[in-house]
């Protein structure tokens, strides 16, 4: 198989990965969401961002762009966010602050629901084109976190969401949680988030060595997919060791990324 073969074979696995952890979180929002009184205001906001979406989708199938658009495009009810707290200091009316928090709720819910899976398209399409490997291994981090975040929001609730609001102020809550409990927890032991994290893994690091092929690497390409299968199985069972014990997934991931890193480095460079 060639190189860009390979490459695009990575980067669906790391797609797929992440998709299969976002459709836990989705499984886990339609079975206590209740989606049957949404707001107007909370309507509105859904529905422009599906059509945001398929704009943006549509036209990235034709034409190049830029990674500021989508921010600019998904950002639009941040715009009024300015013009109502001018309200609210000029008129003293506690309606325009109901409504600046339903706008920032509801936009909060409807981007989780929304964007995450474009954002994880965006992410897999950019890594089967040339792109810098440092860069993207950061933003693997990012999309990781955020879906195996929202995979976990529901875990303990014993009550209904109540729409986009609902679920924009859970999530507000569980980042002020989780920030002041110092990590990220534990993805869900289920087969599906069990599946999106192996594909992830594998087809991250079969994307370092495939992307890693130009620096003329002391080992030929099998070898390097060999390493990479190898250690991705051992990071596996240091988790399946580690993580009973510990709740952080950042903290249990630190050990074998830094030891996978070393392995890829020696691998590439042979020092």
């Amino acid at each position: 198989m060639t190189r860009d073969g390979l490459k695009l074979l990575s980067s669906t696995s790391v797609g797929l990965g992440l998709l299969a952890i976002y459709v836990v979180f989705l499984n886990n929002f339609f079975a206590v969401a209740n989606l049957s009184e949404l707001s107007w205001t909370e309507s509105v906001i859904l529905y422009t961002q599906i059509i945001r979406v398929i704009v943006l989708f549509s036209l990235g199938l034709k034409y190049q762009i830029q990674p500021i658009v989508p921010i600019i495009v998904f950002s639009i009810e941040a715009l009024l966010i300015p013009p109502l707290l001018v309200l609210i200091i000029l008129t003293g009316s506690t309606f325009y602050a109901a409504f600046m928090g339903v706008i920032l709720t509801a936009w909060f819910g409807a981007t989780a629901l929304i964007l995450t899976p474009y954002t994880i398209y965006s992410f897999a399409r950019s890594l089967a084109r040339d792109t810098v490997l440092s860069g993207a291994l950061v933003i693997a981090a990012f999309e990781l976190i955020s879906v195996v975040f929202l995979s976990n929001l529901f875990s303990g609730l014993t009550q209904p969401v109540q729409g986009l609001e609902g679920l924009g102020t859970l999530i507000i809550s569980q980042i002020r949680s989780e920030v002041g409990g110092g990590g990220v927890p534990n993805p869900s032991q289920d087969f599906l988030s069990s599946t999106g994290l192996i594909l992830f893994f594998v087809g991250t690091l079969f994307y370092m060595a495939v992307g890693s092929y130009s620096a003329r690497p002391k080992l030929r390409l099998p070898w390097m997919l060999v390493v990479s299968l190898v250690g991705t199985v051992l990071a596996f069972a240091w988790i399946a060791l580690v993580s009973p014990y510990q709740p952080d997934i950042l903290v249990v991931l630190s050990a074998p990324c830094v030891v996978l890193f070393l392995i890829m480095r020696v691998t590439v460079h042979g020092k």
